[in-house]
């Protein structure tokens, strides 16, 4: 194989691995990243085990290389189709627009209790971040589960999310990440 060839390949392969790295570090907190993951670290498997066939001639390594290829696609394959099926969607009855139309607040099923996600776009590049979720630890009194929030938009960019009379979160966000800018992290049942 030519010298130009190689490092053509070798540039495609630096591209490659370059978006699988973007897609790990996941800035910009996009809902289907678990798939985004698996299918840029599968494409980067299948990349380098093709360079490493096409330019090592020896037959172990073309053979190793196409098994490894295979078994990454296999494997980021499963874990793409897996990641796709487990992402919480939540019942439309529990959706709420921003004024804008460009943002909904979504009540979904999290690992102890409710969350509410704030989510942006629709399609693979959508994003999704939590703003607010049951913990179990509710001062109230009431078990993990129970605590069912209201939500809403204050304004485009606020939104709040109130579980008792006495208990509201209220807090700006990052038009661009996501992220609320009043806390570092997403409200708990437990801060009230």
């Amino acid at each position: 194989m030519s010298r130009a060839r190689v490092v053509v390949l070798l540039a495609a392969v630096a591209v490659v691995v370059v978006v699988c790295a973007v897609t790990w570090w996941d800035p910009f907190n996009l809902r289907y990243q678990g798939f985004l993951v698996a299918a840029s670290t599968g494409l980067a498997v299948v990349s380098v085990a093709t360079v490493a066939a096409l330019v090592w001639r020896r037959r172990a390594i073309r053979i190793a290389a196409v098994v490894l290829g295979a078994v990454g696609l296999v494997f980021a394959g499963g874990t793409a189709w897996l990641a796709a099926e487990l992402s919480p969607q939540g019942p439309a009855k529990d959706r709420v627009a921003s004024p804008d139309g460009r943002y909904e607040l979504v009540r979904v099923r999290g690992v102890v209790g409710s969350e509410v996600r704030l989510r942006r776009d629709r399609g693979l590049l959508s994003q999704e971040t939590v703003v607010w979720y049951d913990d179990g630890g509710s001062r109230n009194g009431q078990d993990s589960g129970t605590v069912i929030p209201t939500f809403r938009f204050v304004d485009a960019h606020s939104v709040e999310v109130t579980t008792s009379d006495t208990c509201i979160h209220r807090s700006p966000f990052n038009r661009k990440t996501l992220l609320l800018l009043d806390s570092a992290r997403p409200f708990r049942s437990s801060t009230c």
